[in-house]
């Protein structure tokens, strides 16, 4: 086990601890590491973790046995990041529940790539089938890492998508890497793993939880320069996701089809937004994100106001 990978064991026995209050575990071991090597042995400072976190030592010792065998075990090929790592992606550092390692498997120079998110609906229709396929086509062909969340339906299309154009994809998933949800895509994240990029900020320690899949979608949008929500239900985990991507400054794409379906809310509720771009054919996508990008543009469309000013330019 190398030395990141010790921290991290050291700091998911503190959370597990905790009783998984990662704010305060975070906090605890922020100060420990101020205070003594915490790539030691955690036996060795027992007692000064014990201080930190106010609690007896048995109980950090029984999470401490509890966390170290899935770490022994982690495959040998998953890379642990921590900040100060190489292939860190800093573009995370300065967002909510921002995670204090990543689990990585595959090309981790993926993670410090220009990438744009494709996600949508568990259950889509034919149409957002085929918007997937030609949204992942586009946005591959145009040099980005095509990320989703290896979820079904829209997350599994955008994924293959990318492997059969022969490029590389990213999974950001909601378990830790020794898992994989759902049992179905078990070989397409084998496959990604081996031809593009696997991330998970969840430890293989960790139990999964139904909102882990909410802190999946923060980092995937944290780590994508745009969100493309290709077909949602209102309340889905992509729409969620949109709303991340706007809390973070990233740009949203959403597809015209979407906002004349009369049948959900969410298209029309983000449409004026700013950062968002409403579009009809998804090889608009790189083209308009590069625009965007080059010229710090913050908004979907023009504001009203500024259509009839520009009018009145022209007729002068």
């Amino acid at each position: 086990m190398d030395a990141t990978a010790s921290k991290a064991l050291h700091y998911e026995t503190l959370v597990l601890a905790s009783g998984g209050a990662e704010s305060k575990a975070g906090e605890a071991f922020s100060l420990a590491s101020s205070q003594f090597d915490v790539t030691d042995s955690l036996p060795l400072h027992i007692g000064e973790y014990a201080a930190l976190l106010k609690m007896d030592e048995s109980r950090i010792s029984e999470a401490y046995y509890h966390c170290r065998p899935f770490f022994e075990e982690m495959n040998e090929h998953v890379l642990v990041l921590d900040e100060n790592s190489p292939f860190w992606p800093s573009q995370v550092n300065n967002f909510a529940y921002r995670p204090r390692f990543l689990y990585v498997q595959g090309n981790v120079s993926l993670l410090k790539a220009p990438s744009v998110s494709v996600i949508g609906t568990r259950s889509p229709s034919l149409e957002g089938k085929k918007l997937a396929l030609q949204t992942s086509n586009a946005l591959a062909k145009a040099g980005y890492v095509v990320t989703s969340g290896l979820a079904l339906g829209i997350d599994g299309v955008a994924h293959k998508g990318a492997l059969s154009a022969g490029a590389p994809t990213m999974a950001v998933i909601g378990t830790p890497l020794s898992q994989c949800y759902p049992k179905e895509h078990t070989d397409l994240q084998a496959e990604i793993a081996k031809c593009g990029v696997v991330v998970s900020r969840f430890a293989p320690s960790t139990t999964t939880q139904k909102w882990h899949f909410l802190l999946r979608n923060r980092l995937m949008s944290a780590l994508s320069l745009a969100s493309v929500v290709v077909e949602d239900r209102d309340g889905g985990g992509a729409v969620r996701q949109a709303s991340f991507a706007l809390e973070q400054k990233k740009y949203l794409f959403i597809y015209q089809s979407s906002v004349e379906n009369r049948s959900v809310f969410w298209p029309r509720k983000f449409a004026n937004e700013s950062r968002v771009f409403v579009i009809r054919k998804s090889e608009d996508i790189p083209r308009i994100l590069k625009k965007a990008m080059e010229t710090k543009r913050t908004v979907g469309k023009p504001k009203e106001k500024a259509v009839q000013l520009d009018l009145f330019a022209l007729e002068e």
